[in-house]
């Protein structure tokens, strides 16, 4: 029989929704988005992206869910609820989820050290050089370490109040804000002269850059890791989020908002910044360094007191989605912790952030403070080319043959109707495992090829 820690629940369902949209929208739609969106096709990769939401996203986060609040339990005691060998599914959702916190908190720190920037003046990027500015910083042995640790002092600071207090109480404030300066700055790329070129790449799809787009195949490939980064799909919060909502939650519904704000969150994220960015006359393809390099190039083009507060803004918003993600990656372990081996809270919290910060530590360092490899790609790489896809597989494989999908949907439909009950017990049991399989398998040829 399923136990649910009340003690430890969302207040209500506005609570869940805002904590779960929370976990899913944050650097992923905001950085990472815009960027993969400019290298594979804009428009092209935006009809991919949508696609594979709904066909694989929606049906593998609400997988998650109803596994979370059928047991009651963290990630570990959740999969071992039906067969105890499962559970190592939840250690590899502990272990990733560890390994993503530590060098996401990294980029939170890059993004701290903007926001402040830009909040000051945006002296410290006026001499033109964006890429000089960004790589002095980066290769800073000192400075990013310090904005890093301040990151998770925040996220230690949230997490210590708990559930309610902390997680909940965090997104319900951040997440509208976060939405409304994100329209800001929609509003202000569109307004400038030449950013309809940016909307054409966006929302017109040009066949001829297929090709150049590594192939029909490489759209939906990379639109289908996308999906899985953006909505935190195999990484255990959403059944540790799941196991705090109480039955009277529609699971239904409240997954189709989430993956819709999600989306919406990253569509507009898209046309906040490849608009400006095709404006200020530079290059989409940019890739990672697009937030931190080629955005403060297009603030630059802006008259100096508006390009500041635009700045500033946009640092702030993508700090806010930074910090929900983050929460929710490391109550993923709190949770373990505390259920399982019974730790108290604030130590469990403390344990799991100091661990955390040690190995940011050497993930910021590898990105110039001392000679050694690139940490925090090998981290991401690891992570998402064979974590994330590798999980999504094991969690469709259990749901689909070990707890069986008529069991899920009872679940499903004790807080409401699931129309769509038949399609999803299809698409969890069979389409889903072999679209992620071909990622999982996309992902590893192409490291060796």
């Amino acid at each position: 029989m399923a136990q649910h820690h009340a003690k430890s629940g969302w207040s209500g369902r506005f609570g869940f929704l805002m904590a779960a949209i929370g976990s899913a929208v944050g650097i992923g739609n905001i950085w990472r988005f815009p960027y993969v969106a400019g290298q594979q096709g804009g428009a092209l990769f935006l009809i991919a992206y949508v696609v594979m939401i709904l066909l694989i996203g929606f049906s593998a986060m609400i997988a998650e869910f109803a596994v979370g609040r059928h047991a009651g339990k963290n990630v570990i005691d959740a999969y071992a609820g039906q067969k105890k060998a499962w559970g190592a599914v939840g250690v590899l959702s502990c272990i990733v989820s560890f390994l993503i916190v530590s060098y996401y908190c990294v980029i939170g720190g890059w993004v701290i050290r903007y926001a402040v920037g830009y909040i000051g003046g945006g002296s410290f990027v006026a001499g033109g050089d964006y890429s000089a500015v960004f790589g002095d910083f980066v290769a800073n042995p000192y400075m990013p370490i310090v904005y890093l640790l301040i990151f998770m002092v925040l996220c230690l600071g949230i997490l210590m109040f708990g559930v309610q207090k902390g997680i909940e109480r965090v997104n319900k404030v951040l997440m509208p804000m976060l939405f409304v300066m994100l329209l800001f700055v929609m509003i202000v790329s569109l307004t400038m002269d030449g950013a309809i070129e940016g909307v054409k790449f966006f929302i017109v799809p040009d066949f001829g850059r297929v090709e150049a787009s590594g192939g029909v195949v490489g759209i939906l490939l990379a639109a289908l890791g996308q999906s899985f980064y953006s909505l935190s799909i195999g990484i255990g919060i959403g059944i540790t989020y799941g196991s705090y909502v109480g039955k009277d939650v529609s699971l239904t519904r409240n997954t189709a908002i989430i993956c819709v704000s999600d989306t919406l969150v990253a569509v507009v994220a898209g046309f906040a910044i490849l608009p400006a960015v095709f404006a200020a006359g530079q290059e989409p393809t940019a890739g990672a360094g697009l937030i931190f390099v080629t955005l403060p190039a297009v603030f630059a083009t802006l008259p100096p007191v508006l390009g500041a507060i635009v700045g500033g803004v946009f640092f702030l918003l993508v700090f806010f989605a930074a910090l929900t993600s983050a929460i929710a990656l490391i109550e993923v372990n709190v949770a373990v912790l505390v259920q399982k081996l019974k730790w108290n809270r604030r130590v469990a919290v403390a344990a799991v952030v100091a661990a955390a910060s040690v190995l940011a530590v050497f993930v910021s360092l590898s990105q110039g403070g001392i000679q050694m490899f690139d940490l925090l790609n090998v981290l991401d790489v690891f992570s998402n080319t064979f974590m994330l896809p590798l999980i999504g597989i094991l969690t469709c494989l259990y749901v689909g043959f070990v707890w069986k999908p008529k069991n899920a949907v009872a679940e499903i439909e004790t807080s409401g109707p699931f129309p769509i009950a038949k399609i999803w017990s299809f698409n969890v049991k069979y389409l889903c495992p072999v679209m992620i399989g071909a990622l999982f398998v996309y992902g590893i040829v192409s490291i060796f090829l």
